[in-house]
């Protein structure tokens, strides 16, 4: 299972857009979750991550950080980082293969 870590603020317009994104990744990939975490209510955690700037994703896997993306991400981009990283994932439909993306 991927998981991402999404560090956000509800002020952020970039954070919105970021969203999307993820939403539409939730849409169409089983072995993803996002978890969203407000930089205001988890000051800690985000410290714990060396947040310095929002929107940032980081992907875990297990216990391990394998990689922290600043800034908004197209969707198409976000595939070939997580495809670069995990290779293949299985969607509902069929074989997604991120590194042809």
């Amino acid at each position: 299972m991927i998981k991402i870590l999404h560090f956000y603020a509800d002020w952020c317009e970039d954070c919105d857009d970021q969203n999307d994104v993820l939403e539409q990744l939730l849409d169409e990939v089983d072995d993803v979750v996002v978890e969203l975490v407000n930089v205001d209510y988890q000051e800690k955690r985000a410290k714990k991550y060396e947040i310095i700037t929002i929107p940032t994703l980081v992907v875990e896997m297990g216990d391990d950080v394998v990689t922290k993306i600043e800034g908004v991400v197209a969707y198409d981009e976000l595939l070939t980082i997580l495809g670069e990283v995990f290779g293949d994932i299985e969607d509902d439909e069929d074989y997604i293969d991120f590194g042809e993306m």
